[in-house]
């Protein structure tokens, strides 16, 4: 390889449809005999998301939708050095075509998990780091249901239990997550939630939920609650009559 050369830009789109993506055996000197996504080179002037519709209608006419970033690789490998772009997306319609019979000698659907071999090799790069386009990261605190209800929907949860710190440390973001909802849509439902949230952090702190509204009523019998809506302005001394 040449001191002087630069790394080439590829981008490849994984089309996801009902639970496959699509891929093509390629043709050619560049990866000949290898599975690979639809895709081809960044044009210059040229965005990530234009040039992946661009090169799936080009290679099979399908159209695409919501498309997205999902990994970047860096690959190196003998004379070629590629950083190639993965975008994920959603079939859009169309019947899928081989457009490009010289590059490509046939496109078909396949699960993530039963991927034929051997790869393309950014597409190897992104299996081997155990990256997975169907997955949908969350990384939140959830109601402790939460795993038999995506059961029940068809998926599979991927979950740990927190340790106490970081359980507190989740409640708390996770206070500031349904308030910002509530916020937002103004429903009741998110209140409850809030409550819940509320209870836990209590309970997490050893004070029963009677205590709480023990406190609640004594605040409330002290200064009262916000039913006549008043609003404080400012204050000022005693002594100052001028308003």
């Amino acid at each position: 390889m040449m001191l002087n050369e630069r790394p080439k830009i590829g981008v490849e789109v994984i089309v996801v449809r009902d639970g496959k993506i699509l891929i093509g055996k390629r043709r050619g000197t560049h990866g000949e005999g290898t599975w690979s996504p639809s895709g081809g080179h960044l044009e210059f002037g040229e965005n990530w998301e234009d040039c992946a519709k661009r090169e799936t209608r080009e290679e099979t006419g399908i159209e695409i939708k919501n498309v997205e970033l999902f990994a970047v690789t860096n690959d190196v490998k003998e004379e070629t050095h590629y950083v190639t772009i993965f975008m994920k997306s959603e079939y859009a319609g169309g019947e899928v075509v081989n457009l490009e019979p010289h590059k490509c000698e046939r496109w078909e659907w396949f699960a993530w998990e039963d991927l034929p071999r051997p790869l393309f090799q950014p597409l190897e790069t992104i299996v081997t780091q155990g990256l997975h386009p169907l997955r949908t990261s969350h990384n939140k605190l959830v109601r402790d249901q939460m795993s038999h209800i995506i059961r029940s929907h068809g998926d599979i949860p991927i979950v740990y239990h927190a340790d106490p710190l970081e359980y507190r440390q989740r409640l708390r973001a996770k206070l500031v997550e349904e308030v910002e909802e509530y916020l937002e849509s103004g429903e009741t439902e998110e209140l409850a939630d809030i409550l819940e949230v509320i209870h836990s952090l209590t309970a997490l702190e050893g004070t029963p939920r009677e205590q709480l509204q023990t406190i609640q009523k004594e605040k409330a019998r002290e200064r009262g609650g916000f039913s006549q809506r008043v609003i404080l302005k400012e204050t000022k001394p005693s002594g100052d009559n001028r308003f």
